[in-house]
């Protein structure tokens, strides 16, 4: 870890937080696109969106991997993380609370993270 400027740390963070957001966008895009064109299942749009939040976090995990070059699956756990945090408070946001999907909730944390540290771990 950069010792100095505590943005140093911070802003590596914030830009692979955008990238996989801007990536998860463009899966959804997709995702939607084919919703459009092929009568698809729930579970199939389910499996689509658990993908689409594994791809990302792999991706951030990857990117911040490169880019700190030590402890790279620390970097990429915390960025999964970092990514699942933002998905929760944007879910207690909308629907004022969990309204019993803790399992789901807990399920897709367990994704995001071990993705994040895949990614981080492979780069």
């Amino acid at each position: 870890m950069e010792k100095g400027n505590p943005k140093s740390s911070a802003m590596p963070i914030l830009a692979d937080l955008v990238a996989m957001y801007v990536i998860t966008g463009l899966l959804l895009v997709v995702l939607a696109a084919l919703l459009g064109r092929v009568e698809m299942s729930d579970a199939a749009v389910s499996i689509g969106i658990i993908a689409t939040y594994i791809v990302s976090c792999f991706a951030g995990g990857f990117l911040i991997g490169k880019k700190k070059k030590v402890k790279k699956y620390l970097w990429g756990l915390c960025v999964g993380a970092f990514y699942f945090v933002v998905l929760l408070l944007g879910n207690l946001a909308v629907n004022r609370g969990l309204d019993g999907q803790l399992v789901h909730m807990l399920t897709t944390a367990v994704l995001c993270i071990l993705s994040g540290m895949a990614g981080g771990m492979l780069s």
